[in-house]
């Protein structure tokens, strides 16, 4: 098989519920620059899927390695598996000479997130993680008011999100869901990511965080349905950020205090306050006791998502390996974001806050031991 019209050839390894949107996506043209030449199903259920909603001429290998096999067809993977399968499956494709856009996460431990970066830089591939929220418009703004310096320096940051609300349903709908064994734990890190992932890369790592997490509060599980986090950074300035996926109410809250101002994310609302004055300097020089001189202008933005995220992500892809673009989610930045998982995760089995960076083996050690706790089973790649 040939790439048509410059297109990157692309094979997708793993077609559970997500495989299927990208594979799909890509073989029925909507993507710029990807052309579907394989898909790994290791199911028969899967196999029956590609046969009926694939074209023809995508081959449909049982195994990764019947895939490797033709490793000639393919130019690129996306790999779409449970979070345990992601580093070796991304390893073993870059090693390959293929480039690699990873689902989230990179994988449940932040050493393997860095091996796998590591890996991409020396084979010299393109390596991205599915990080598609920071393809909102309403984020973008965000970011840019933050870079511009719009609100001053920041003072204060508070998120909740309840909004990945999730049934017993489908925490079953899968073995390896919501699990240590099969998913690296529960909320934070699958939910969780895409938010987390926003977070730092709108504010950065913070030096250290202290979590409190209620394991299995909604339900019969020893993972995380529900998140506290305390976050720590320079200059005396703080975060919390709450995660439910137990709360059947909708929120989603956003804001950011600065000395000149706040930036207020309601839902697809986003609401700018402008101060009249810089309020570290207002409180030096009034000669009142509150804010009887100082004066404030608001400005709101409605955003609608156009639902082409994971289109944008995938185009993003294909351009970067062609030299065209930068990637919008670079495949190293996930070790960030599951650094800031596994030290929450740290700190509530410890009840302690912890620094960040944290030792890395002292984490896989410990996980093991929660792996261990549950009842062991297989878990399945589709």
């Amino acid at each position: 098989m040939k790439a048509q019209n410059d297109r990157i050839r692309c094979a997708v390894i793993g077609t559970g519920a997500m495989g299927r949107r990208y594979a799909e996506l890509i073989d029925s043209g909507a993507v710029d620059g990807l052309e579907l030449t394989a898909v790994c199903c290791h199911s028969e259920t899967a196999r029956d899927w590609a046969a009926g909603a694939l074209r023809k001429a995508v081959r449909v290998c049982g195994s990764e390695d019947e895939l490797y096999e033709h490793r000639d067809e393919f130019d690129a993977v996306l790999v779409v598996t449970p979070h345990q399968l992601h580093p070796a499956m991304t390893i073993r494709a870059l090693e390959s000479g293929a480039h690699v856009m990873c689902d989230k996460p990179a994988g449940v431990a932040a050493a393997d997130a860095i091996r796998m970066a590591e890996v991409a830089e020396k084979t010299g591939r393109i390596y991205a993680i599915m990080c598609h929220q920071r393809t909102y418009a309403k984020h973008i703004k965000i970011k840019e008011l933050l870079l511009s310096g719009e609100i001053g320096k920041l003072t204060r940051i508070s998120l909740i999100h309840t909004c990945f609300f999730r049934t017993e349903y489908y925490h079953s709908s899968a073995s390896w869901r919501s699990s240590w064994r099969g998913e690296g734990g529960g909320a934070l890190i699958n939910q969780g990511h895409h938010i987390l992932d926003l977070w730092i890369w709108l504010f950065g790592m913070p030096e250290s965080i202290f979590a409190r997490i209620p394991f299995g509060k909604y339900n019969s599980f020893s993972v995380d349905d529900e998140s506290t986090i305390v976050m720590s950074y320079p200059d005396n300035v703080s975060g919390t950020f709450i995660l439910s996926t137990g709360e059947g109410t909708v929120t989603e809250r956003l804001e950011i205090v600065g000395t000149r101002g706040r930036i207020l994310l309601e839902g697809d609302t986003l609401t700018i306050t402008r101060l009249s004055e810089d309020t570290r300097e207002y409180s030096k020089r009034a000669l009142v006791t509150a804010r009887q001189e100082l004066s404030e202008s608001s400005e709101s933005f409605s955003f609608c998502d156009d639902g082409k995220a994971y289109e944008k992500m995938l185009r993003n892809f294909a351009s970067a390996i062609k030299g065209g673009e930068a990637l919008i989610s670079p495949g190293a930045e996930g070790a960030d974001t599951l650094m800031l998982i596994n030290a929450a995760y740290l700190s509530a089995w410890e009840g302690r806050s912890v620094s960040l960076p944290i030792d890395n083996l002292e984490y896989i050690k410990k996980l093991a031991l929660r792996e261990e706790s549950e009842s062991a089973g297989a878990y399945k790649t589709e």
